[in-house]
């Protein structure tokens, strides 16, 4: 039983450690990224550049980032 028990603790503390790497890998931790145009409402929206220097943290980057790909592509 204390076998059973110690898997499945086991077992959790990898799924958590497991999932939390997943997040490092999506973030993009320096230098900028280039949105391709697009339009919207008839309006062209210009290429633009998202810079990781103009944001407090990475969290608000990362963010900003993840908005500008579901506009447009950014890489």
């Amino acid at each position: 039983m204390k076998k059973i028990i110690l898997s499945m603790a086991l077992l959790a503390g990898m799924t958590i450690v497991a999932c939390s790497n997943d997040d490092d890998k999506k973030s993009t931790t320096s230098g900028c990224v280039t949105c391709d145009s697009y339009s919207m409402n008839g309006t062209t929206i210009p290429e633009f550049e998202l810079c990781r220097d103009d944001f407090e943290t990475q969290a608000q980057y990362d963010s900003a980032v993840q908005a500008g790909n579901m506009l447009t592509d950014c890489n």
